[in-house]
């Protein structure tokens, strides 16, 4: 059994993930397919008030996560993205997380 990922395993997450959109020739379709691949993805931005120096927010898997079990949680595929600021990570889940419109 894997453990839920570590604020550190997160921050190297958000780190890789950037490192290929910034690689990306469409960075957009490239944030959008590694959300698009992961159960449960959190968004990381910059807190000085936070010792960790980040905060986060779920943009995706919130319906997953709730009441689920520390080994169902443990199963779900996780992964992180790097983002500015809190308002930039709600946008991100308005865009392609638990809050896009549903396709037609």
């Amino acid at each position: 059994m894997t453990a839920v990922p570590t604020h550190a395993k997160l921050a190297q997450m958000a780190k890789e993930n950037l490192q290929a959109i910034a690689d990306s020739a469409e960075p957009r379709e490239t944030l959008k397919d590694i959300i698009g691949a992961h159960e449960v993805v959190f968004a990381l931005f910059p807190a000085k008030d936070v010792p960790r120096g980040f905060d986060l927010h779920m943009i995706k898997g919130k319906k997953l996560v709730e009441g689920a079990s520390d080994e169902e949680i443990v199963a779900l595929s996780t992964t992180a993205v790097p983002c500015e600021s809190l308002v930039e990570a709600a946008a991100m889940e308005r865009a392609f997380g638990d809050g896009k419109p549903p396709a037609h």
